[in-house]
């Protein structure tokens, strides 16, 4: 149904994203990411992004596609490894929970909040291409 698209909304709050991949399966549409890792590794930052997908689609399925479809509570990561391609089937948040997230936010944002990131192996420091910009990998 759609591929590369750019999708956006404004009810309940502004939200956008470029999907990777939406089908129609059983007369649901169905949401899917790629993701490029070493590893064959969903994390919850995936979760979040195809919930964001799909809470737009929900409001704007008409609009993009002609039609009102619904959307599956589930979505895919296709994740493309090193040692081949899978798909992983992944429970999306609901909208209610994306709103939440979207308030939580802005409201750090208002609040000049910056990212404190954890310290991961240095070894994964060392290969991050934002490792300039960071202040734990400006330190090793």
């Amino acid at each position: 149904m759609l591929s590369e698209r750019d999708i956006e909304t404004d009810v309940p709050v502004p939200m956008h994203g470029r999907v990777d991949q939406v089908f129609l399966a059983g007369g649901w549409l169905v949401v899917v990411d790629t993701k490029r890792r070493a590893a064959a590794r969903v994390y919850l930052k995936d979760v979040i992004q195809l919930s964001v997908y799909a809470a737009i689609l929900s409001r704007q399925s008409k609009t993009v596609l002609g039609s009102n479809w619904p959307v599956a509570s589930e979505g895919y990561v296709r994740l493309v490894t090193p040692q081949g391609v899978t798909y992983t089937a992944v429970r999306l948040l609901p909208s209610r929970v994306i709103i939440s997230l979207w308030n939580r936010y802005w409201i750090l944002k208002g609040q000049g909040a910056k990212a404190r990131p954890k310290i991961p192996a240095a070894g994964v420091c060392k290969a991050c291409l934002k490792r300039t910009g960071c202040p734990v990998g400006q330190r090793l």
